[in-house]
């Protein structure tokens, strides 16, 4: 049986600007390509997991604004199955992200952050679905503590590591980016059932009490990394949901990522595109 998931964050408008190089203080430089497209983590791993066989929902907030009505429409033309949105009093998220000719890029938010405001309270999940809060705050513990009440296998950001709040999830999943250096993830396998972390080149670690994985990242002609993250949870998450070995979800994270960096796009390939290009046999 597939299982469900719902997946809660932000999605944004991203102002794309494509340079031949980061800009340093006092000088001005025309940008190669600017664009604009839809963004956000927690909106382009739905997004890139409803082009699966996994019934994919969205949980997220948008301003009365020209972005929030673009927003909308996208949601409301994806195959994301349902799509609950708060309505804030502000503007909706957008963010302004510099790429380089080395595909590297730098992510500057442009509006009032209002992830902290967002609950789960409207949400109908039920046991067995898979509740996935890609950004960790702190105020969510009360919506992970009725997801797991209900019986549905939770799944948190990598900065639920450092919460000593949080008592119990059954995966960490995320970048090694998000949490201070020095931490090693093995010593909270008291609280998390396992942990899976990327570590950009370097590829991807799985720990759990009974093993550790790990999942060189593939070498590809990169154009734009913006993406590459949400696509291994997106990846990764697509593997859970049809309750597949932690071997499988990694190396599919992996392809969905390698994928991903090919192409100008914040949101994942479609699956289908990643199915051919490294010939996944799967029926995802």
């Amino acid at each position: 049986m597939v299982k469900r998931v719902w997946v809660q964050g932000p999605i944004a408008i991203d102002t794309v600007v494509y340079l031949e190089k980061f800009p340093t203080p006092g000088t001005f430089m025309n940008s190669t390509k600017t664009v604009e497209r839809t963004g956000g983590t927690s909106a382009n791993v739905a997004l890139g997991l409803s082009t699966t066989k996994v019934e994919t929902n969205f949980v997220g907030y948008l301003g009365d604004d020209e972005n929030g009505k673009k927003l909308r429409k996208v949601l409301e033309e994806s195959q994301i199955r349902k799509s609950i949105i708060t309505e804030i009093d502000g503007p909706t998220s957008h963010a302004l992200i510099l790429v380089d000719d080395k595909a590297e890029r730098t992510i500057i938010s442009m509006t009032t952050p209002y992830l902290r405001e967002l609950r789960m309270d409207n949400v109908p999940f039920s046991e067995p679905d898979i509740v996935a809060f890609i950004l960790w705050r702190e105020e969510f513990i009360g919506d992970l503590q009725r997801a797991e009440k209900s019986g549905c296998l939770t799944v948190v950001g990598a900065a639920a590591l450092v919460d000593a709040n949080v008592l119990h999830a059954n995966l960490v999943l995320g970048s090694i980016s998000d949490i201070p250096s020095g931490i090693n993830p093995e010593d909270h396998l008291d609280r998390f059932d396992e942990i899976v972390l990327t570590d950009g080149l370097n590829g991807a670690h799985y720990f759990s009490k009974q093993k550790k994985l790990h999942q060189s990242a593939f070498s590809v002609q990169a154009v734009d990394v913006t993406g590459a993250g949400d696509a291994f949870i997106c990846g990764y998450l697509t593997g859970l949901a049809n309750q597949l070995d932690p071997d499988t979800c990694l190396l599919l994270a992996s392809q969905w990522a390698a994928s991903s960096v090919q192409v100008n796009s914040s949101i994942p390939p479609a699956f289908e595109l990643v199915r051919k290009e490294w010939g996944i046999e799967l029926p995802l």
